[in-house]
């Protein structure tokens, strides 16, 4: 997966960034919890891993607050995705608190517990999720 599928952090919506290791620039891999869509795959789990190659930036700032790009000291504050931002360059993920400013070469998306997904397999797994969670809606007349 290229630079130009970005907006599979819209898809992580609601999940909490747990771990990050790496090193900018470099690799940076990213553990980020969702119960609920992790749920859609096979096996047990609660969450994904990211895998960015090429990173050359990787920066938290919550707002009103200066910018951070020590990456325990983004994981202590434990940044909540919301969904993506506009572009593609450098990527820029909406948080509850703040943003997640990256830029990277390339992307791979796997399963907690090892199992590479592709872009397409984590959208389907989305869809099936949302349009089951609209299904038990009432319906209002």
């Amino acid at each position: 997966m290229n630079n130009m599928d970005v907006g599979f952090w819209a898809l992580l919506h609601d999940g909490g960034i747990e771990v990050i290791t790496g090193t900018v620039p470099g690799e940076v891999s990213v553990e980020i919890s969702v119960r609920y869509l992790r749920q859609q795959f096979p096996g047990e789990g609660t969450g994904f891993r990211v895998n960015l190659s090429d990173c050359t930036r990787f920066t938290y700032q919550e707002y009103d607050s200066s910018l951070i790009e020590n990456i325990d000291a983004i994981v202590a504050l434990s940044p909540e995705i919301l969904g993506v931002g506009k572009g593609e360059h450098p990527v820029v993920v909406n948080c509850v608190m703040g943003t997640l400013t990256m830029s990277y070469g390339a992307v791979s998306l796997y399963l907690d517990t090892g199992e590479e997904i592709s872009f397409d397999e984590l959208v389907i797994a989305s869809k099936k999720y949302w349009d089951a969670w609209t299904a038990r809606i009432p319906k209002r007349g």
